[in-house]
């Protein structure tokens, strides 16, 4: 196995997906539903914790049984938080950095040859061949052989 590289335009692929209209309906209605959810509770919180009463916090404040000094504290806290975790995964960086040094020596093993392949037994050696000579390969049926059996 090589080294990975890059991707260069050339190599780049999009993969295309015939899809029925009703699908693609399904998917856009839960998409944009979502993101509207999405919407409302990040405007909420952010009204509710700058203090900016509008009908949306006044709404789901009556209904949450809450104020805006609660949820100031829920996002205080929640920073509290992050920046904890942060702190710690920081400190472990440098603590790991310093007992076990920058851990460069990984290698990359050497590339595996025609014969190697065909001594595993998977495929036979003119299917291994042609997947390494041409770009672009269809099969009919599967070329690989089931480990526990023989070729279908």
């Amino acid at each position: 196995m090589e080294q990975s590289r890059p991707r260069h335009k050339e190599q780049n692929f999009l993969i295309v997906v015939n899809r029925s209209w009703f699908y693609v309906l399904i998917d856009f209605i839960f998409s944009l539903f979502f993101w509207l959810y999405s919407l409302v509770v990040v405007s909420f919180i952010l009204s509710a914790t700058f203090g900016f009463n509008n009908t949306l916090t006044k709404v789901l404040n009556a209904s949450f049984n809450m104020t805006n000094q609660d949820i100031r504290t829920m996002f205080i806290a929640a920073i509290v938080v992050f920046l904890l975790f942060y702190v710690l995964l920081y400190i472990n960086h440098v603590y790991n950095k310093k007992r076990f040094g920058t851990l460069k020596r990984r290698s990359y093993p050497a590339p595996v040859s025609n014969t190697e392949l065909k001594t595993l037994g998977l495929m036979d050696i003119e299917t291994i061949e042609k997947l390494q000579s041409e770009d672009y390969t269809v099969f009919d049926t599967n070329p690989i052989v089931p480990l526990g059996g023989e070729k279908r």
